[in-house]
């Protein structure tokens, strides 16, 4: 069985994890007749599950980066969200920010502080929209199906913890939002499971940082997963 694995920085080793505490690795050990694919990025967004890509021979195709239709999976595990939907300082797409990021990174530096001191985080600043949020999982389910996957399972964007709230305290409501659209998508599809296992109700520690799962983290992540693919291995 082959096991399709996607997310961003949650995802990967990092801040208190080395490789070895990270969910992935975890499971790849306790099953290690199966076939475990990681498509880790930091910063990836459900944008990247659509993104053209391009052959060995540099031909376009229309798949996203993630290489479904190449990797075949029977399952995919996809953790991704957060990046979407975390509220900004400013718009990406704005002019301004265009015209800034190209200067030295002096200057940028700069101009990030004075936002962080003047501006608000804005919860229509986001990466991906609501509208783009769901066009892309409604996309991304679509080749899933038509690929013949069995399962996919979607591990929820996590209520941050009280660190991560004090920088960015409008992260809860886009949080909600954004799973919400989650829930209301992966109803179309019966292949499709939601898991929530990191959630600050469960304790300040299971982060790294209010928001990055520390190993007791991985672990709580783990188990959720297991018990998902207990139920198709019986």
């Amino acid at each position: 069985m082959k096991i399709l694995c996607i997310g961003d920085s949650l995802s990967r080793p990092g801040h208190t994890n080395l490789y070895e505490d990270t969910w992935f690795y975890k499971l790849k050990e306790k099953y290690k007749n199966y076939d475990f694919i990681s498509v880790f990025q930091r910063s990836l967004t459900t944008d990247g599950l659509i993104t053209m890509g391009a052959d060995v021979n540099n031909n376009k195709f229309p798949y996203g980066s993630d290489c479904l239709e190449y990797y075949n999976p029977q399952v995919v595990i996809l953790q991704l969200g957060i990046v979407d939907c975390a509220p900004r300082l400013i718009k990406e797409n704005s002019l301004v920010w265009k015209i800034v990021r190209r200067m030295p990174k002096k200057v940028v530096n700069k101009y990030i502080d004075y936002l962080k001191r003047n501006n608000k985080r804005d919860t229509e600043n986001v990466y991906v929209s609501k509208e783009k949020f769901r066009s892309n999982l409604i996309a991304y389910f679509n080749r899933c199906q038509k690929n013949e996957v069995l399962k996919v399972i979607y591990i929820a964007i996590p209520i941050p913890g009280q660190e991560m709230i004090f920088k960015n305290p409008s992260i809860i409501t886009n949080v909600i939002k954004y799973n919400d659209i989650i829930s209301e998508v992966s109803q179309k599809y019966d292949f499709v499971k939601i898991v929530n296992p990191l959630n600050a109700d469960k304790g300040e520690d299971i982060y790294d940082d209010g928001y990055h799962p520390n190993p007791r983290g991985n672990i709580i992540v783990l188990e959720s997963l297991v018990s998902e693919l207990e139920q198709i291995i019986k």
